[in-house]
């Protein structure tokens, strides 16, 4: 068992490190949901709806939010680009239907809007590696003007830098065009992913998806707390949130698992420790890795013991 403990010690390290990110990047084509805003008052209709200011937001500009329901719980991601008098919402896998129902449904009678379904007009790519930028560097995109903050234009792809890791950079491209702009960046020392690529360097890079961003789950029991303006305007589940931040009690925190054994996903009790939920799960090349929710009175504790008797270290996202 110390074998084990020290193993998983070994493996933490090369997390910290990047150990395991692609010398340059891999291409991951990620399922996600895409939504149109189109009219001149788009970005104060979103301001009403989105966790974060986006009234003021220019064009070109990025926002990173959530659409919470009023119990403060996580409805979608909402990641925005203002293009003027239209804004693109890129939302988790599954939640478009959704999400267009909540935009449009909050629209004022005296304001000239149109959602629009854009799930299948845009594709969603991440490039994530150790030197992503020397990808797009050899298209002639100059990595300068790619960051956090605003979208870069690049023939009809729009390119910025992941919020959650600076390691990825996130690509939104006609739907049509996805293929060849692929095959562009592999021509460029990219390397084409699989779907088990794309959910083993997601937990370990710590990128959350509809696993973790649903309405099961707060804000700050994810580590979202910049994903939320509590000195904005209204915004459904904002009083919960102030609450929550006022008080500086969480119930619950995200934490990565890593284990010899597989992972069970799902909701289990440990030992002296309480419920906790494995959010996600994927074997890695000497192991098992996932992401899991557990008791914040726990966050300090270096192993966890299943009921089916896996033993899993734990490690900060």
């Amino acid at each position: 068992m110390q074998t084990g403990h020290a193993d998983a010690a070994s493996r933490s390290d090369e997390t910290m490190s990047g150990a395991y990110l692609h010398p340059l990047a891999r291409v991951h084509v990620v399922p996600s949901s895409i939504s149109v805003v189109e009219g001149a008052t788009c970005l104060e209709h979103l301001n009403r709806i989105v966790s974060v200011e986006t009234q003021e937001l220019p064009v070109l500009g990025r926002a990173d939010g959530l659409i919470c329901n009023a119990n403060g719980r996580i409805l979608d991601n909402a990641t925005i680009c203002n293009l003027g008098e239209q804004a693109i919402i890129l939302g988790n896998e599954g939640t478009g239907d959704s999400t267009r129902e909540i935009l449009a449904s909050g629209i004022p009678w005296d304001e000239n809007l149109v959602v629009k379904d854009a799930d299948a007009a845009i594709s969603h790519i991440i490039l994530l590696g150790k030197a992503p930028l020397r990808c797009l560097a050899g298209l002639g995109i100059n990595p300068t003007d790619v960051g956090t903050e605003r979208w870069t234009e690049y023939g009809n792809s729009l390119i910025s830098t992941h919020r959650q890791c600076e390691d990825a950079i996130q690509i939104l491209i006609p739907s049509g065009h996805c293929e060849a702009f692929i095959s562009a960046l592999v021509n460029n020392g990219a390397k084409r992913s699989s779907l088990h690529d794309w959910v083993r360097d997601r937990i370990l890079s710590g990128l959350l998806s509809h696993h973790e961003l649903n309405s099961q789950n707060l804000p700050f029991e994810l580590g979202l707390e910049e994903f939320v303006a509590l000195d904005k305007g209204c915004y459904p589940g904002q009083e919960i949130h102030a609450r929550m931040e006022s008080r500086g009690a969480l119930a619950r925190g995200l934490v990565r698992l890593r284990s010899n054994g597989q992972i069970p996903q799902g909701k289990s009790k440990i030992e002296a420790i309480g419920s906790i939920t494995v959010t996600s799960t994927c074997q890695d090349d000497i192991g098992y890795v996932a992401l899991a929710l557990i008791p914040h009175a726990a966050a300090d504790v270096a192993t966890l013991v299943f009921e089916d008797g896996t033993v899993a270290s734990v490690e900060s996202v």
